[in-house]
């Protein structure tokens, strides 16, 4: 027949019929297409027979009508499986359909004798393809109270006279016992069938399962807490020289380096109790007793489900990691090294300055007697003009000296940071009387934005006079002449900000990043108009930053430059208590005062 075949229009009606929850489960599927499709032919087989009946032998009688009814239930069961997709519960609707169907026929038929009582046999037989033992025990409880019900209704007189039919007994017999006999070979036939197709899913599920694992290249792994290995893929060839059998039960362990060992076993721990880990260890390669070659591995471990309360397997994925661990160890080597020129430099750096500054401190001393004329007048004009270009000479590389070695201080962790409580507003116009002279002869006013009469900063007051200092100079040093400078302090929540602000020549948007790292200049031509190394702002913010604080660039090539130095929280004192705000004050939150210049795009 080709009912059962896939490309038939029945098959493709009963796979049309398999609830969804089903489908996605090729087993599933085929156990319920299976009970599906044997209802419908044992329905649809009643429903043929009705019309030869009524030909033989006319209208049918109360008894033949139940019996009709009741050959025709398996539709029903197998409508209310396509619609719900439950079995179990399907099986036992088809068990009692089925039970009570024969009790029917054997009450008709003789009772406890009659041949339709070996059908009760195709019930639990039935109930077997559900691949559910609950649901075989259910049926086959079903079949037995069936059975017993016939046996009390016969004991106490309570089955009918068994019909006469007008056929031999022998031809009776015949067609009560061997349907059930043909029926009950073809479930068992099914069932294997169920069996053998389940069996090869398996296998080429796990086929497939193997073919993907090794084509991955990972080794797979099965593990027990102490480390022994009950299963590992045949990837393990290519990355440890070895296979399977090479690993099995400690010989994975015995490959461990001994020094990665503890931290071997702590990850099978973690992951026996639950917990996801990952570890990183050296594992030899080739045999165990063959040359120390060891290759750098990492194993993801994760528990494997099991049985409640026992100790669960461990799977382990083992990849080789090799060219990053060595990749690593160059690039902390590299960092080392680095780290270590950079310290030498800034040791180089600051010796030189301390070797520099002794000598530059005798020309700037002769020099400035020679250009006051303290031991006599200087007749020859050019004579004063060369003694006062060697002072300002020295004055120049003097600040130099001293900004190398605050860097190198800074980079070398050696610069010392001693606080005291001072106020701002006096630093800052300190700092504006010290380079008032260089802006008059540049012809640059500079104005000062003191919203507090009096706030304290508990910082390292030098430090915070060499930032301030530094950010004026560059100001002057890149103002046009005419120009207006503005240097202020305010409250920056809880903070202070410092800012000056400048109406110079302006820095292009993308070059701001480059400012302050050291010995960049972003005009490096050789013909720049500006002196200096660069280091300027370098040094404004590794005092900053050991204050805890940052320093913020604003600017626009043309338009000027404004930077704010941003103090934290734990480098303010407070507000003196009799100190008070000017009436012309901006508000604390505002990061422009009064007299700030505004940079606009």
């Amino acid at each position: 027949m080709r009912v059962f075949e896939s490309s038939s229009p029945f098959s493709r009606i009963v796979a049309s019929m398999v609830h969804e929850s089903a489908r996605h489960d090729p087993i599933r599927a085929a156990i319920h297409a299976s009970f599906i499709a044997t209802r419908l032919i044992g329905g649809m087989a009643a429903a043929v027979v009705l019309p030869v009946y009524l030909a033989l032998w006319g209208a049918p009688d109360l008894v033949a009508v139940a019996c009709f009814a009741w050959l025709t239930a398996p539709l029903a069961v197998a409508l209310y499986l396509s619609r719900t997709g439950r079995l179990a519960t399907a099986h036992l609707m088809s068990a009692s359909t089925l039970s009570g169907l024969v009790v029917f026929a054997s009450a008709w038929t003789g009772g406890p004798t009659s041949l339709f009582l070996p059908w009760l046999i195709a019930v639990p037989a039935e109930a077997v393809l559900s691949g559910s033992a609950r649901t075989v025990v259910a049926a086959t409880a079903i079949a037995a109270a069936a059975l017993l019900a016939l046996v009390g209704l016969d004991a106490a007189a309570l089955l009918p006279a068994a019909l006469a039919f007008p056929v031999p007994a022998w031809s009776f017999a015949l067609l009560g016992a061997l349907p059930a006999l043909l029926y009950a070979g073809l479930l068992a036939a099914r069932g294997g069938a169920m069996a053998r197709a389940f069996a090869e899913h398996q296998r080429a599920g796990g086929d497939q399962l193997r073919t993907i694992v090794d084509a991955a290249g990972d080794v797979l792994l099965t593990l027990r807490r102490n480390g022994n290995v009950t299963y590992s893929s045949d990837a393990a060839l290519a990355l440890l020289g070895t296979d399977g059998a090479g690993l099995d039960g400690d010989g994975l362990f015995a490959r461990v380096h001994v020094a990665d060992r503890p931290n071997y076993l702590t990850a099978l721990d973690d992951a026996a109790a639950g917990r996801q880990s990952d570890v990183e260890f050296r594992v030899q390669r080739g045999r165990p007793d063959g040359a120390q070659d060891y290759v750098w591995v990492e194993m993801r471990c994760r528990p494997m489900p099991g049985e409640a309360g026992a100790t669960p397997d461990i799977v382990g994925v083992l990849r080789e990691v090799n060219e990053r661990k060595w990749a690593e160890l160059a690039l902390s080597e590299a960092r080392e090294e680095a780290e270590s020129a950079n310290i030498a430099k800034g040791r180089f750096l600051a010796n030189m300055s301390h070797e520099l500054r002794t000598p530059l401190n005798a020309i700037i001393g002769f020099s400035e007697i020679l250009t006051s004329e303290l031991y006599g007048r200087m007749d020859n004009e050019k004579h004063r003009e060369y003694a006062g270009l060697i002072h300002e000479s020295g004055n120049h590389l003097l600040e130099v000296v001293n900004d190398i070695l605050d860097m190198s201080k800074i980079e070398t962790g050696n610069f010392e940071i001693h606080p005291e409580p001072f106020d701002v507003a006096e630093l800052i116009d300190g700092c504006r009387k010290m380079v008032v002279g260089d802006a008059e002869a540049a012809r640059l006013r500079i104005e000062t934005d003191l919203p507090y009469s009096m706030l304290e900063l508990c910082a390292d007051r030098r430090a915070c006079k060499q930032v301030v200092l530094n950010l004026l100079s560059n100001a002057v040093k890149f103002s046009r002449p005419g120009g207006r400078i503005v240097v202020g302090s305010y409250r920056d929540g809880e903070g202070v900000a410092i800012y000056v602000a400048d109406e110079g020549i302006g820095i292009p948007r993308h070059e701001i990043a480059r400012l302050g790292d050291p010995f960049v200049q972003l005009r490096e031509a050789f013909d720049r108009r500006h002196a200096g190394t660069g280091l300027g702002l370098s040094v404004v913010k590794g005092l900053v930053v050991l204050h805890g604080g940052k320093v913020e660039i604003e600017s626009e090539l043309g338009l000027g430059t404004r930077v704010t130095v941003r103090l934290p929280r734990s480098a303010l004192a407070q507000v003196s208590a009799n100190g008070t705000r000017r009436p012309d004050a901006q508000p604390e939150t505002s990061p422009n005062a009064a007299g700030a210049i505004k940079l606009s795009a």
